[in-house]
């Protein structure tokens, strides 16, 4: 199927069905199909960046570059289909992360940082907060956050009455 060109190979035990954009020619693999072609291959937990969730959340327009990814085995680099991607090992815990969405707000506050963290950016959390109804679950994190963050965390957890009154 490599031959006839149906399928592409991208690197050894990589393969992909090849994109052509009219206007541009022939794409690359995306990141994501790149990493989850590797969770298939290895049986690894890998998750997204933390700049990503600010990018997710509407914090910044910043996109990734170079990603990091967190991962249960250990770290690497993959160079494949003209991607380099690393993955870092991470503990468990860190690993939940994904499927929690108080857990985008924690990282995309990390990935932020504090200096860098305005209004904006606490009521755009604010919202998101009680948009999924997050509350709850965002205060019980909060006692493994970092401490600068637990401020932040406070001001975003604040009662809207409060805030305006």
């Amino acid at each position: 199927m490599a031959a006839d060109g149906s399928i592409r190979r991208l690197s050894k035990g990589y393969y992909d069905v090849p994109k052509t954009n009219p206007r541009i020619g022939l794409l690359s693999p995306t990141p994501e199909a790149i990493i989850a072609a590797h969770v298939r291959k290895t049986g690894a937990t890998i998750e997204r960046p933390e700049l990503d969730a600010a990018n997710r959340l509407g914090l910044t327009t910043q996109v990734v570059a170079r990603p990091v990814y967190r991962t249960n085995l250990f770290p690497r680099e993959l160079n494949i289909g003209g991607q380099r991607i690393r993955l870092r090992t991470a503990g468990p815990r860190s690993l939940a992360r994904d499927a929690d969405p108080a857990e985008l707000v924690i990282d995309a506050l990390q990935a932020i940082g504090r200096p860098n963290i305005t209004e904006v950016e606490i009521a755009k959390l604010r919202a998101f907060v009680r948009e999924h109804d997050l509350a709850k679950r965002l205060k019980q994190r909060a006692a493994r956050a970092p401490s600068w963050m637990l401020p932040l965390i406070d001001e975003i957890l604040v009662d809207e009455k409060k805030a305006h009154g």
